[in-house]
């Protein structure tokens, strides 16, 4: 019987028999990280939300309010739509140029195949097409999920909002409210998410229909790769938090570079070794 351990175990076996997964993303985290660091957008982020805590939930209604005045131009929102769908499409073509080449070597070795010269840029050549078609639908359906979740969770927002400063009058209304907002957010995305993620190693094993294939994995062992996930985002915001709140130093520049690195070889490679022993069952 497959456990959650022993994906975890395979899967740190894996990085450290093949230091070129964590080389990988030591690379592309140590660019993000410079970026981060000339342009820190989370800190920003945090200290805006530090200062105007008090008007949080009046500031994000009035973003929405803002928002929703300009679609009833319909000039505005045909350029905006065009003009998103470009960059949505750069992201994934060039995400593509980086992710079919990696997910090629990474399958690979979590399935224990021989390495050969070349391989990067055979799987570039090989899978590039089918991972831009996927990077460029996953990241408008994200788009239109992000959306309808933020919408959904405007009801939340105005009955919080209304109900600051009246006491416990409200409370049990508000906090139902509240609850089955965060419970629904939480596994729309989790659902999403998880999709996502297991059809990049159901397309790169050559699968008939990858989706369907990746779906019918999850599916089977969503329960399991829930706990995983979530562990994983309980790691990752901890971290996050922890960073913003330190002062910008050399040495916090480093730790980031090195957690993101760890962070993401785990992740990733966790995804290939979980499809790899769920797909055996």
């Amino acid at each position: 019987m497959v456990t959650t351990g022993n994906i975890i175990g395979n899967t740190i076996g894996v990085i450290l028999k093949k230091p070129f997964v964590i080389i990988f993303w030591g690379v592309m985290m140590l660019i993000t990280t410079l970026m981060g660091y000339m342009l820190p957008i989370f800190r920003i982020l945090f200290e805006f939300g530090t200062i105007g805590s008090s008007n949080l939930f009046e500031t994000l209604m009035s973003l929405i309010q803002l928002i929703y005045s300009y679609l009833s131009d319909v000039r505005i929102v045909a350029i905006c739509v065009i003009a998103l769908l470009l960059i949505l499409f750069s992201i994934a073509v060039i995400g593509a140029v980086l992710m079919s080449g990696y997910l090629y070597k990474l399958h690979n070795v979590v399935n224990r195949k021989e390495s050969h010269k070349g391989e990067f840029s055979y799987g570039v050549r090989q899978y590039f097409n089918r991972i831009c078609l996927m990077n460029f639908s996953l990241l408008v359906i994200g788009l239109i999920v992000f959306i309808i979740m933020t919408v959904a969770s405007v009801p939340a927002l105005v009955i919080t909002s209304a109900s600051i400063g009246k006491g416990r009058e409200m409370l049990p209304q508000v906090l139902f409210v509240d609850v089955l907002t965060g419970f629904v957010l939480f596994f729309g995305m989790m659902f999403f998410r998880i999709y996502a993620s297991f059809w990049y190693p159901a397309a790169i094993s050559n699968k008939e229909k990858p989706f369907k294939n990746a779906r019918s994995i999850t599916n089977r062992h969503f329960w399991k790769i829930v706990v995983v996930f979530t562990i994983f985002d309980v790691i990752y915001i901890a971290f996050q938090v922890l960073f913003v709140k330190v002062d910008n130093s050399l040495l916090l520049l480093v730790l980031k570079w090195f957690f993101t690195s760890v962070f993401y070889a785990l992740f990733t490679t966790y995804i290939f070794a979980a499809f790899k022993k769920y797909s055996k069952e």
